[in-house]
């Protein structure tokens, strides 16, 4: 048994790209470049090697990336919502949360980069190991190549997810989870019972000839799996903004956080621009 999610870069495949490429793609069109910004780091001595130099963006490279990452202007998205909320058939007499979700839309469509391509050029490869629920979840992504454990060839190396805390049911949502279940032991016994009395019936299964693609379908849902993840930073970063969401399922998060905090190290302008402003 395990409950541990790891999600990790490819040692195969290291990222590539930097905030100066997204720039310097975004100006291609202009047939203009950029080049970083360096600062010296103060030092006692007069000794001096250029490996003591910080580089950065310059201020018009970083406004460059806001405006390609903020989707609409701040005038049009004020122009925007106001046409919907006075043109809007029944927006102002609708329930308060109908309105909520329209102005959630609204600040949805905001944070949509409408210059996105230049953040394609940026690429990762992760290595990710989760329970089968978290893939199906994060399958759906478009543009991110999952290549993926197969049951119907790998026969060993069997194990289930146990989470740590047992959640209870959310009060104020149909699906999700709210804090820490009342009762704790029975579901980690429950849980811990059903993986080790499906993993004896699924090894019978294979002794009596069953075969793996057909003996794999009794194995329960948090049996965990792995898969190797690749695409482009908006591709990745798109995954991110909607996967980091309050309202997802907190293992799902797990991964979407990992996968961010690498993006943030390769990246540390444009990522932020293009996941936080959807959190």
């Amino acid at each position: 048994m395990t409950n541990q999610i790891i999600t990790q870069l490819n040692p195969d495949v290291p990222p590539t790209g930097s905030d100066l490429g997204i720039v310097n793609a975004a100006r291609k069109s202009f047939g203009r470049r950029s080049d970083w910004e360096y600062t010296s780091l103060p030092k006692a001595d007069i000794d001096f090697h250029p490996s003591d130099r910080v580089r950065s963006l310059k201020d018009k490279d970083k406004r460059l990336l806001e405006f390609l990452a903020r989707g609409m202007t701040a005038q049009d998205f004020t122009t925007l919502r106001m046409f919907v909320e006075s043109s809007v058939l029944g927006f102002q007499e609708g329930a308060p949360e109908c309105q909520e979700d329209l102005i959630k839309t609204l600040w949805q469509w905001r944070n949509t980069p409408t210059h996105d391509t230049p953040f394609n050029h940026g690429f990762f490869s992760f290595e990710v190991k989760a329970p089968i629920f978290v893939a199906r979840h994060l399958v759906k992504h478009e543009y991110l190549i999952m290549s993926e454990y197969s049951r119907r060839y790998i026969t060993d190396d069997v194990e289930f997810y146990t989470p740590d805390v047992w959640r209870g049911k959310a009060e104020d949502v149909k699906q999700g989870s709210g804090g820490a279940a009342t009762s704790q032991y029975f579901p980690a016994s429950y849980c811990e019972q059903t993986g080790i009395e499906a993993l004896q019936r699924y090894n019978k299964m294979l002794e009596q000839g069953i075969c793996a693609e057909q003996a794999r379908i009794i194995l329960p849902q948090n049996l965990m799996t792995a898969w190797t993840w690749s695409g482009t930073l908006g591709a990745f970063a798109n995954m991110c903004k909607l996967r980091l969401a309050k309202d997802t399922q907190y293992e799902t998060r797990l991964v979407a956080q990992g996968v961010y905090e690498e993006l943030k190290k390769q990246f540390p302008v444009a990522a932020p621009l293009l996941v936080e402003g959807a959190l």
